[in-house]
C-alpha cells in the first residue's frame, strides 16, 4: 500500500494533460499483456458491389467526392 500512496502523491504533482496521457499509458500497460491470436481472414465482403453498375474507377470519382464534401 506505500507504492500506491506514493504514486497517488506523484500523479497529484501533474498536469491534466500528463494525467491524460498518464491514463493511456496506463491502458496501454495493461493491455500489453493479452496477446491478440490474429484472426482467420474474413472474405465475407467479396462481391458486395455486384449489383453496382459502374465501374472502378467512377466509384473511386464518386468516394472521393463523398470525401470533399
Amino acid at each position: 500500500m506505500r507504492a500506491i500512496r506514493e504514486i497517488e502523491l506523484k500523479i497529484n504533482q501533474l498536469t491534466p494533460g500528463l494525467i491524460e496521457e498518464l491514463d493511456h499509458y496506463l491502458d496501454y500497460l495493461i493491455n500489453k499483456r493479452f496477446v491478440r491470436k490474429p484472426g482467420k481472414l474474413r472474405q465475407d465482403w467479396a462481391g458486395g458491389l455486384k449489383d453496382v453498375k459502374m465501374s472502378s474507377m467512377d466509384l473511386q470519382k464518386k468516394a472521393l467526392d463523398w470525401r470533399l464534401k
